[in-house]
């Protein structure tokens, strides 16, 4: 594509989202930049505000102000490119911070009108609702839809909605904390039931299945009672694997002779028995062999406790003799790690800025733009291309993840989240699928090539949720589809 029609690409997008917010209120006033400063630093300065935007979330509180002003940075741009005069760029980036001061003002609307849903939907967040895929992403389009409605004035419209959507995000978290407390007990009960645990442990099952209910139950009507949660959870887990080995043991000796099932009991307890005293017990019955194993495991325990007894007894007499000159010690020592607490944050903030400007020379304008943000790195790959429909990483691609392999070990062993989007062509369902597929492929290439642990990066998809230019033509729908990664270094603060 030219340059020309990129630019034309560029306005008439633009144009068509000054439209829609248009529709629900007057554009924004524009306060004019001085033409004495420099455009593209203004540019640049645009760009930074509105990846702090986007880390609050203005994108979902305020999505068609955050839309014209995307819009409006990418025309300056486009015009930069063009050579327009420094007139036109800086009106359209003083156009851009008009919409985005009005995202700033309709975002904190948006939060007081509907601070119920919001709640709501953090609390669905911090429970792992996410996991959920289309189930949760269907929630958070109907959110976008009020958040919309607010703010463009349809705030009736969006109430009348709220309350519904509050609860809607309600069972979606506690289905997340159920997930999340009773998934493993789960899963053991269905390892045992396909075993036949009606059959070989009934009673075992029995008793599973009502310490699993009880727990369902609990959290139902007590979703943030962590504790008692998990230890009713944890009792869950526990009945729910003494049934799988209770029914796979119960399969085992179904077809064993009598004997052989009771030697194979007295061989269980005469290993423990020669390990601990060194004695054969098995001239006795089974319950007195219970009993004397029982007996020798308590004065063991008597004795490491008598000792433990004798070991903070010393440790306390030691730090008596201490006590006279330990807080001169400490005051001494505060202030000498107040000191290198300070250097070492001023040399933080400087090897950090230092590995930006690195990571961002290495990089050419086609391959990513690359962004700040606080203590966040941002890299929005413009050349990473996947064949229609598949979550494959072509050949061609691995020279510009190589560099963002380097990139991201430069910062020793950040939190990386890989960001997968789509354009809208195909359902929602299809593209939030296909989006965290292809999210998930860079982060399988990155855990493979050793770049960091696998718990380290996260794979995120959205689909079509968040689009940067409309998806009414080819070229939009082109820079829609693509992989952003988040890069956020560990700043340690040398406690």
């Amino acid at each position: 594509m030219t340059r020309s029609a990129l630019g034309h690409l560029l306005l008439t997008s633009l144009a068509c989202l000054l439209m829609l917010v248009g529709c629900g209120a007057p554009p924004p006033k524009i306060d004019p930049i001085p033409l004495t400063n420099n455009p593209s630093e203004q540019i640049e300065l645009l760009a930074a505000d509105l990846t702090t935007a986007r880390v609050n979330e203005m994108h979902v509180f305020a999505p068609d102000s955050f839309a014209a002003a995307t819009a409006a940075l990418e025309s300056a741009r486009a015009g930069m490119a063009q050579g327009w005069s420094v007139a036109e760029v800086l009106h359209r980036v003083a156009l851009g911070r008009a919409y985005l001061e009005r995202g700033k003002d309709r975002s904190k609307v948006v939060q007081t009108m509907l601070a119920m849903p919001l709640e709501a939907r953090s609390l669905a967040q911090k429970a792992g609702a996410v996991k959920f895929g289309p189930d949760y992403l269907a929630l958070e389009d109907r959110m976008l839809q009020l958040n919309r409605a607010v703010e463009n004035e349809r705030i009736d419209w969006a109430l009348r909605r709220s309350n519904a959507l509050t609860e809607d995000f309600r069972a979606i978290e506690l289905r997340a904390i159920k997930h999340e407390a009773l998934g493993e007990a789960r899963d053991l009960m269905q390892q045992a039931r396909a075993l036949k645990a009606d059959t070989f442990a009934a009673q075992s099952l029995q008793r599973a299945a009502r310490a699993l209910d009880e727990a369902e139950n609990y959290i139902t009507d007590n979703r943030y009672e962590t504790e008692q949660i998990r230890k009713k959870s944890a009792h869950a887990t526990f009945e729910a694997r003494r049934l799988l080995n209770l029914t796979q043991h119960s399969r085992s000796v179904r077809e064993m002779p009598p004997e052989q099932i009771v030697l194979w009991i007295e061989e269980l307890l005469r290993e423990p028995a020669e390990r601990f005293l060194g004695t054969d017990w098995r001239d006795q019955s089974f319950p007195e062999q219970s009993k004397t194993l029982a007996k020798a495991i308590e004065q063991l325990q008597a004795g490491q406790e008598a000792q433990r007894f004798q070991i903070e007894a010393a440790q306390q007499q030691i730090e008596s003799l201490e006590g006279q000159t330990r807080e001169e010690q400490a005051a001494k020592e505060l202030y000498i790690w107040e000191q290198r607490a300070a250097k070492e944050k001023l040399e933080r903030e400087r090897q950090l800025q230092q590995l930006f400007r690195e990571v961002q020379s290495s990089f050419t304008a086609d391959e990513a733009e690359v962004y700040k943000q606080g203590n966040h790195v941002i890299l929005r790959l413009r050349s990473i291309h996947f064949p229609v429909g598949q979550a494959v990483i072509q050949p061609s691609n691995y020279p510009v993840l190589g560099k963002v392999r380097q990139a991201i070990q430069k910062f020793g062993e950040p939190a990386v989240t890989i960001e997968g989007h789509t354009d809208s062509t195909g359902s929602d369902e299809t593209n939030a699928r296909l989006s965290q597929q292809r999210a998930e492929a860079v982060r399988h290439f990155f855990v493979a090539n050793g770049t960091l642990p696998a718990e380290k990066i996260l794979a995120v998809g959205y689909g079509s949720r968040r689009p940067l230019s409309p998806n009414t033509t080819p070229e939009g729908r082109a820079i829609n589809r693509r992989i952003d990664v988040i890069i956020s270094p560990q700043m340690h603060n040398g406690n």
